[in-house]
């Protein structure tokens, strides 16, 4: 009998402490999920904040009934625990191997539609789950991510090293990555920034894109693209402007008023102080993109007249990036660059008709890969016509219809970029028949 007590006690003391243990892993899952929400809903939180005052250009609403419907779309839309992870696991991660620079509103979302449809093109990580932005640009370099820029964590955005290795190694199947954040060319602060990020890991610099449109037509999409978006804004209850850190100025209410916007002291003043921020010349510092830079100098609007500005903006490319790398460091024959860039080191022009044209558009899809593939040091890649052919019918995020734009507005806007026109021609040797060419503006 005593035999059986002690038995019945060992067992009954093996079946507690098993308990406990279960127990004890229970509220350690426990514990450690509470402590991922909590973290996961401060960052949300802190990019809700973030994002009204800096990309929305608005205020907080004062109440929190207010703040319900704006807060409801950035909880819909914003990715902020995936976005921990990748930050942890930087190291881990590649870096772009090209990256589709802008400008906005001239075909950059078809531009990226097309890459990561060819076979090995691997699309990036978007903060945003919103269908004209996801697995197309970061926003990393414009300070989405609470204003962090360093160029270390860039690569965050992009997949974890193994993977390429698997793709290459194990399956035998190219892998290459993009970028296609279309407000990095008229950026004066992001040239510096993907520049030290490729010279401090060690490698060439990427492949380059710059899209290009008639600047005048650019203009007035981009003018039509952003008052949707302020209306977007508007909806979600958000209708105090942050006149704190945008002036009492902004927005402008017309075209002409948003070109003046952008030519005033204070806008040009602000470009010139963020170009500056982080230029090579300078110690190094705190890599935190500060509001007043945010996504662009004195808002998104302030761009009306310098998104344009095609040449002048790739110029600024070369010369930072030609003070970070030598022509040689580019891996790239002249041969193999997109036909329109083959007096540039660094940049590709891409007209937007190009990605109207078949045959154009194959060409340059084809010389993309080219560049990647000589990035990369590996076997030349050699897809099929039909590999191109397949996707050149995409158009994605085409404008919306819109009111006409007032007649003497596009004749400012031709005068305006006239001369640029000019050099962007002379760069590409050809004349893109634009309403800025020079040939067909000498009446104004």
């Amino acid at each position: 009998g005593s035999l059986h007590i002690v038995y019945f006690d060992d067992l009954l003391r093996s079946e507690i402490e098993g308990y406990t243990s279960v127990q004890f892993l229970s509220l350690t899952i426990l514990v450690i999920s509470a402590g991922i929400n909590i973290l996961g809903y401060a960052l949300l939180v802190s990019l809700y904040k973030h994002c009204v005052k800096t990309i929305f250009n608005r205020e907080i609403p004062e109440t929190l009934l207010g703040c319900l419907p704006s807060f409801g779309v950035h909880l819909a839309m914003l990715r902020p625990l995936e976005a921990c992870w990748r930050y942890t696991t930087a190291r881990f991660r590649v870096l772009p191997d090209v990256i589709i620079l802008g400008e906005v509103r001239c075909g950059t979302t078809t531009l990226c539609q097309h890459l990561s449809s060819l076979p090995g093109f691997k699309p990036p990580f978007c903060l945003w789950k919103h269908p004209e932005l996801d697995k197309k640009e970061t926003f990393y370099f414009v300070g989405h991510y609470l204003g962090m820029v360093d160029p270390f964590h860039y690569r965050m955005c992009f997949p974890l090293q193994i993977t390429k290795w698997f793709h290459r190694a194990v399956l035998k199947r190219p892998f290459f990555t993009f970028d296609g954040c279309a407000q990095y060319l008229t950026s004066p602060t992001a040239p510096h920034l993907i520049a030290k990020a490729y010279r401090d890991a060690g490698q060439p610099p990427p492949i380059l894109i710059a899209c290009v449109r008639d600047p005048v037509d650019q203009a007035i999409s981009w003018w039509n693209y952003e008052n949707n978006a302020i209306q977007w804004g508007s909806s979600m209850g958000l209708h105090k402007w942050n006149t704190a850190l945008r002036s009492t100025s902004y927005p402008p209410h017309s075209i002409s008023e948003a070109i003046d916007f952008s030519k005033s002291d204070s806008v040009e003043s602000a470009f010139r102080s963020a170009g500056e921020l982080f230029d090579r010349s300078k110690p190094e510092s705190r890599f935190i993109l500060p509001p007043w830079a945010m996504s662009w100098p004195s808002g998104q609007l302030a761009s009306i007249g310098r998104n344009g500005r095609f040449a002048s903006n790739i110029r600024r490319y070369e010369s930072v990036f030609g003070n970070f790398f030598s022509k040689k460091d580019t891996r790239t024959e002249a041969s193999e660059k997109v036909p329109l860039s083959s007096t540039l080191n660094f940049v590709n022009v891409i007209p937007l008709s190009f990605l109207g044209d078949t045959s154009e558009l194959v060409k340059a899809l084809d010389s993309i890969v080219r560049q990647a593939t000589q990035r990369n040091s590996v076997d030349p890649c050699h897809f099929k016509m039909s590999d191109y052919m397949s996707v050149c019918s995409v158009h994605r995020n085409a404008s919306r219809k819109s009111k006409k734009t007032d007649l003497k507005d596009q004749e400012r806007l031709k005068r305006l970029f006239k001369s640029d026109t000019n050099e962007l021609e002379n760069l590409c040797g050809m004349s893109f028949g634009w309403k800025t060419s020079p040939d067909l503006i000498n009446n104004i």
